[in-house]
């Protein structure tokens, strides 16, 4: 059996299913599985939250049985995504999200540390905490810059221009989206080239500034046409203006 079988073994499993598997595959029971795990839970995250839940069980049990830092800070911050995605509940979720970012705090690892800030940010922001939403953002951009990971510190960006958004300040908004734009598309990002473009139209709707509202939007929808993402439920979203937080 491989790793990427066991894996899905695990996600297919019930608890004592779980348990079975990691005693009978012990040489495959490694941090390279909790990594596998934790990719796997964000993958189906938005489009199966069930298998997701699966993927944070199996997470759950292999960090028990590994009884390592590293696997107990992934299944902490898949666990704070999970109380904010999947359950809704946004203290918890920031709990969750502390602690796995304290490990791999202890862990010296400050990449991952900031990472697990792009849905503190969210949770902070649902909780209406926008002053330390936005100090915990600005902080957490600045590691991930020094560390060159543009990607988040892009989602992190596009989360503080919806906050600024949401509190009609749009000059702001704008300023972070255009911010985020520019990395998503160095790093040819088509998926999130598609939310900033709708949410930037968006701040520039409500500046009256139109005409290039109106390009965004058309380049927007160019742009999920091209990825696939043009199925009625993506083009409903596209076109009502919804704002996308994004997810680590």
């Amino acid at each position: 059996m491989t790793q990427e079988e066991l894996a899905a073994s695990l996600l297919a499993a019930d608890d004592a299913g779980r348990n079975e598997l990691l005693q009978r595959h012990t040489g495959l029971v490694n941090i390279d599985l909790a990594h596998l795990l934790k990719a796997l839970f964000h993958d189906a995250r938005v489009s199966d939250p069930a298998l997701a839940e699966c993927a944070a069980a199996a997470l759950n049990d292999l960090a028990r049985v590994l009884d390592h830092p590293e696997a107990a800070a992934l299944a902490g911050w898949i666990n704070g995504i999970a109380a904010l995605d999947i359950e809704g509940k946004a203290e918890l979720a920031l709990a969750r999200l502390d602690e796995a970012a304290a490990l791999f705090t202890r862990l010296n690892q400050p990449l991952q540390a900031a990472i697990t800030q792009v849905s503190k940010l969210r949770a902070l922001a649902m909780l209406g905490h926008y002053e330390e939403a936005l100090d915990c953002g600005l902080s957490a951009r600045d590691i991930l810059l020094a560390h060159g990971d543009t990607l988040s510190a892009g989602k992190i960006e596009h989360n503080l221009g919806n906050i600024y958004l949401r509190r009609d300040r749009y000059q702001e908004a704008e300023y972070f989206y255009r911010s985020a734009r520019a990395r998503f598309e160095a790093d040819n990002d088509e998926k999130q080239c598609v939310l900033i473009e709708t949410n930037l139209a968006t701040a520039l709707i409500f500046q009256h500034k139109f005409r290039e509202a109106a390009l965004l939007f058309k380049a927007a929808l160019a742009r999920a046409a091209l990825a696939h993402y043009n199925d009625f439920g993506h083009t409903l979203i596209y076109l009502t203006h919804v704002r996308q937080p994004q997810r680590d």
